[in-house]
């Protein structure tokens, strides 16, 4: 991820309370590299895509992303995240999602993600430490089973340990694009700063693609929100549409909305005022 650091102007005083929804001194946080760690390999076998299958591959990466220290208590695999150039990070304990399986222009994918925890005693943060996600994409190897094709163990999103992605929603945003969508973010003194993350395989590699904030520092009375136009499939990238909403007081639901198309050269979606 390139993403830069979103920071409040005034975050380096912040002390207040923690939002569970978490915090953006550590949104969009850069995280040691974690590139795929198979080589994809030509399909010549159908993938077995029994349900039990599909989950004894979800654990089978799990346990090569993030070791064998497992938590049976907690389900989630122990594990030391290192930040910025190699600087240690607390330990997270990775819960995978259930695997999803996905045919998109006859193409067979097997999606899993993966969240930390963070709502358990024995893993605990400071509000400015990041929550962290796991994004895998599967395909079918050439023995019947499943290969690693794009993947990063630790997207650094949040903070407070959360990183948002607990609930995220599997969503086409494209002809033959997947992509995890959820929002990240917390309070800084009293004042609410939030982002939607659409996380996507994009050549090979896993990408955040959405720069579309939710609440902003600046405008706390307003909430943008994001839905895919998907009416034309065909579309290598499928534009979004974002409302912006007024919450003030005597605003009687005021609201705009205007289209956003994917930059293929910047690799996101974002407001015109933030590209």
């Amino acid at each position: 991820m390139n993403s830069a650091p979103r920071l409040p102007s005034f975050a380096a005083a912040a002390t207040a309370a923690l939002l569970a929804a978490a915090g953006l001194s550590a949104c969009k946080r850069e995280a040691a590299p974690a590139p795929a760690t198979s080589t994809p390999q030509p399909s010549a076998a159908p993938a077995d895509d029994d349900p039990a299958a599909l989950q004894r591959a979800a654990d089978s990466l799990m346990k090569q992303q993030y070791g064998d220290a497992f938590d049976a208590t907690q389900r989630c695999w122990k594990f030391a995240a290192r930040f910025d150039g190699g600087q240690g990070g607390n330990d997270y304990c990775m819960r995978a999602a259930e695997p999803q399986l996905i045919e998109l222009q006859g193409q067979r994918r097997l999606y899993l993600a993966a969240a930390s925890v963070a709502d358990a005693p024995a893993y605990s943060y400071g509000h400015a430490e990041p929550g962290l996600m796991g994004a895998f994409v599967l395909g079918p190897d050439s023995r019947g089973g499943w290969t690693l094709l794009a993947g990063d163990k630790q997207l650094a999103l949040g903070s407070s340990g959360n990183c948002g992605c607990q609930d995220a929603q599997l969503v086409r945003i494209g002809a033959g694009t997947m992509a995890w969508k959820f929002a990240s973010g917390g309070v800084w003194q009293g004042t609410v700063v939030s982002y939607y993350s659409l996380i996507a395989p994009l050549d090979g590699k896993i990408a955040e693609l959405s720069a579309i904030p939710q609440i902003t520092e600046d405008d706390q009375d307003s909430e943008y929100s994001i839905a895919i136009d998907d009416s034309d499939t065909a579309k290598a990238m499928f534009p979004l549409r974002v409302t912006k909403r007024s919450n003030a007081p005597g605003s009687q639901d005021a609201h705009s909305e205007q289209v956003v198309e994917f930059d293929p050269v910047k690799r996101t979606y974002a407001l015109p005022e933030t590209k």
